[in-house]
Parts: structure tokens; C-alpha cells; sequence
């Protein structure tokens, strides 16, 4: 009898060991590479293993771009597919399936790099669920990956009306929860305000979660009263002399000028989103009460100007 109790006992001990080290651990820091060229120096210290591979894209007719490695990544990455929701709702869920595994396979082979997992970022509808659905499935059969899908907040608050995407794992995108044609849109990037109408149905959501946060800026470009497009990359220190401060982020341009290689006209109105440090904090500490803790925190994008210690202490509030 006493040897049980030894046993059930160095059992429980073990248990608990492993539950203290798993709460104790603060996820992992990853970030997403989002250019179309991958270009990361190799002796880089750290480099992203989230890297989109494919954008696939719809005008016309359903278009693949697909991203040239100028450097090798890691050995080991996992590739992110986007899915505009139009080339979605256009092509053959089985057929569209086969020719992302086999571009994927091709990437890999061409470029020395492996990969388990396949990720799929794709703002689905309730009108191109079920083909979507049928996406994953089929690319999960066909490559035996395993496989994660982006979520977005309403797509956890409404999982009932929305569907659970039938795959490993999902990655919560704490980010562009706003309108972004909206002109009452203050911040298309982070809105913490808009978040916590959203911090609904984590308790029986059905999948594990990762995390996706911002790590960027941008300019959206008003147009005769109409959001037209935005610049991404910017933030309000790269104006010109031709920025005439309108309201809070808010500019008027003066005269018509290149911008970014972009074009503005005279009277064009340009309204920078961007992420502040404290807004990421204090975001991250109203998600964690509600959510698990995630095992990877993915920012979004590399090569941002942020200081290391600054994402160490937004990952450790979990």
C-alpha cells in the first residue's frame, strides 16, 4: 500500500511540475514576413518563421503571386497562403487545394526549407464559408500537414453563425477590427475601444489559439469624402512639407506630389493609423484575462523599428 501512495504521490508531484513550468512559460516570440520577395540577411539572429509563400487574388480571373526567395529562411517555416475572399468565392475549392500544395512543395524543394504546418489567411463570409471550408479540408488531405487558419475577433465572438474553420489551429488576429473605409474610423489598426465588443466566446471557442498583434503603420488616403486606399509602411515622421495638420492624424495635402511613390492630389486627405506601445500593452492584458494562454505570439510584420525588450514584455503578460 505504501508503495501506491509513493507512486500516486511522485505522480502528482510530476503533474504539478509540468503545470507550473507550462504557466510559468511565457509563449514564444515569432513574427510574420509579409513582402513578396523574401530578403532577410543569413546571418540574421532572428528571423521570421511565419512566411507568406502565395497571395492569391482575384480580377478577372483567380491570380497566384508567389514569393521569390532572394535568401534561405530558416530550415524550418511554416507558409502562410492569403486568400482574397473573391478569388474564394471564384475558384474550385479541390482544384485551387492541389495547386497551393504542390506551389508550396516547389517553394520548399527550390529554396532549402521544410515545413509541418500550412497557415491560410483568408477573411471569409458566410456566403464563401462553405467553399472555404472545403479548402482546408482538401489541403489537409492532400499534403498530411497540419494545418492553422487566421481568425478575426467577430469570427469568435459569432462561431455559431460564422463556423469553426476544419483545422488544427487558429491564430487570433488582434488587429483591423475597425471599418477601413469608414470616415469615422479613428484607428483602422487598433481600436481598443472596438476590441472589447468582441472579447466574446473564448470560454467555448473550440480551438486553440495563437496571437497575432500589429507592429505597424500606415495612411489611409481620403479621396472627394471616400477612403480610396492606403500607403502602408508609413507613419506621421515621413510627411513632407505638403502635410497640413487638419485634426488628430489627419492631414490635407497642399499640393499635388509623389508620396511614398504614391500620388496625391491637392485635396486629398491622408489619416495614419498606427500602434503605440502602451495601446499593445494594455490591449494584451484585457485579451489574457479572457483568453488561453496562446503557445506562439505572432507580430506583424518583421523589420519593425521596435526594441526586443519591448515584445518580451508584451509576450510575458501571459
Amino acid at each position: 500500500m505504501k508503495k501506491y501512495l509513493i507512486s500516486f504521490g511522485a505522480i502528482v508531484a510530476i503533474l504539478f511540475i509540468v503545470i507550473w513550468q507550462y504557466n510559468s512559460k511565457a509563449p514564444n516570440v515569432e513574427f510574420y514576413y509579409w513582402q513578396q520577395q523574401y530578403d532577410v540577411p543569413i546571418k540574421t539572429v532572428i528571423k521570421p518563421h511565419y512566411i507568406k509563400c502565395i497571395d492569391i487574388g482575384f480580377d478577372k480571373n483567380v491570380e497566384f503571386r508567389i514569393t521569390k526567395f532572394a535568401t534561405n529562411p530558416y530550415s524550418q517555416i511554416i507558409p502562410v497562403v492569403y486568400i482574397d475572399n473573391d478569388a474564394m468565392l471564384s475558384a474550385n475549392p479541390n482544384e485551387l487545394a492541389l495547386k497551393i500544395v504542390k506551389t508550396l512543395d516547389k517553394l520548399s524543394k527550390d529554396n532549402n526549407f521544410n515545413y509541418n504546418t500550412i497557415q491560410l489567411d483568408c477573411d471569409w463570409t458566410l456566403t464563401s464559408k462553405d467553399a472555404y471550408f472545403s479548402l482546408l479540408k482538401s489541403i489537409k488531405n492532400i499534403s498530411k500537414k497540419s494545418t492553422e487558419a487566421t481568425i478575426r475577433l467577430h469570427q469568435i465572438k459569432f462561431y455559431k453563425q460564422t463556423g469553426v474553420p476544419p483545422v488544427d489551429r487558429g491564430i487570433l488576429m488582434y488587429y483591423n477590427m475597425s471599418d477601413f473605409y469608414s470616415l469615422e474610423t479613428k484607428n483602422y489598426i487598433l481600436d481598443l475601444d472596438i476590441a472589447k465588443q468582441y472579447h466574446y466566446g473564448f470560454d467555448t471557442y473550440p480551438l486553440p489559439l495563437d496571437l497575432a498583434l500589429p507592429l505597424y503603420s500606415q495612411a489611409r488616403v481620403i479621396r472627394f469624402s471616400k477612403v480610396i486606399g492606403a500607403i502602408e509602411g508609413v507613419d506621421i515622421k515621413d510627411i513632407d512639407k505638403y502635410f497640413k495638420p487638419i485634426g488628430k492624424d489627419t492631414y490635407i495635402i497642399t499640393q499635388t506630389h509623389y508620396f511614398k511613390e504614391k500620388l496625391l492630389y491637392k485635396g486629398d486627405e491622408v489619416h495614419f493609423d498606427s500602434v503605440e506601445f502602451n495601446e499593445i500593452m494594455k490591449g494584451t492584458k484585457e485579451l489574457s484575462k479572457i483568453m488561453k494562454k496562446p503557445k506562439n505570439v505572432i507580430f506583424y510584420h518583421f523589420n519593425s523599428k521596435w526594441d526586443k525588450k519591448e515584445l518580451d514584455k508584451i509576450v510575458e503578460i501571459f
